[in-house]
């Protein structure tokens, strides 16, 4: 077993289901302590307990990443319990709803900007002080195809990816000097709970999907989850300011 998170703490927001469940079973596997944070209670506590039975070092907490309390509190009290953020992996996001440019809600907008941008920024800036003063770190953030794309009919999702694609740009140029390193990982869609959900809204959608991607199916959570380990580990040391593709493909084609 690969140890390249021994001796480390990783903070994974959105962990108590889809990719970030499948990050923080991977990080635990290669030695990490973990900082878990998520809005779905019950189901944080279940992957909070099972990697404690396997015997790793958890500290998890409610976090809505867009109340900035909260994000603050689980990073404090996630470093006073097994210690200072060495690895963050700022997944916490939402799909939203489908829809057209021109009648698209203006509070769904908003909301999902707010969820996916600024929930992303706060957990970057709760994170950052205690890496700045170490002069160490890495932050990886959960991007998206269609932030580098523009696919129709999610117009606030894929603004908050594109969005969240320049906010590590910029990061990372940002905190470099420090020692710090910042990028994303960008699936296509994944097998998650968030892709039954959508699929049942729209007959077809996952045949549809499997054939528009060239290696002929979506991700499953858990390898998209080892390109987000490999960003935050030592053998990506020199990459930084990077949106890494996890699309199957779909991009190149």
């Amino acid at each position: 077993m690969s140890e390249r998170y021994l001796g480390r703490t990783a903070l994974v927001t959105g962990a108590a289901s889809g990719i970030g469940r499948a990050i923080a079973f991977a990080a635990a596997r290669e030695g990490a302590r973990l900082i878990l944070g998520d809005v779905a209670v019950d189901r944080l506590t279940d992957v909070a307990d099972s990697l404690r039975a396997r015997g790793t070092d958890v500290y998890s907490a409610t976090c809505d990443v867009t109340r900035t309390a909260d994000v603050d509190a689980l990073v404090a009290r996630g470093a006073d319990e097994i210690g200072p953020v060495d690895v963050a992996f700022a997944n916490a996001g939402i799909l939203g709803t489908p829809g057209d440019v021109w009648d698209y809600p203006e509070t769904e907008f908003a909301r999902i900007l707010d969820l996916n941008v600024m929930g992303t920024w706060r957990t970057f800036r709760a994170v950052l002080p205690q890496m700045i003063s170490r002069r160490s770190g890495a932050i990886v953030a959960t991007a998206s195809a269609a932030g580098v794309i523009g696919p129709a009919g999610l117009p606030a999702y894929v603004a908050s990816k594109h969005a969240v694609v320049g906010l590590v740009k910029s990061t990372a140029m940002n905190v470099a000097p420090y020692g710090i390193r910042v990028n994303a990982f960008c699936p296509h869609m994944v097998d998650t709970p968030m892709l039954d959900k959508v699929s049942a809204e729209i007959p077809g959608l996952r045949a549809s999907l499997d054939h528009q991607t060239p290696l002929g199916r979506v991700a499953s959570a858990e390898e998209v989850a080892r390109s987000a380990l490999w960003l935050g580990s030592e053998e990506s040391s020199f990459v930084t300011g990077h949106p890494l593709l996890v699309d199957g493909g779909l991009v190149a084609q």
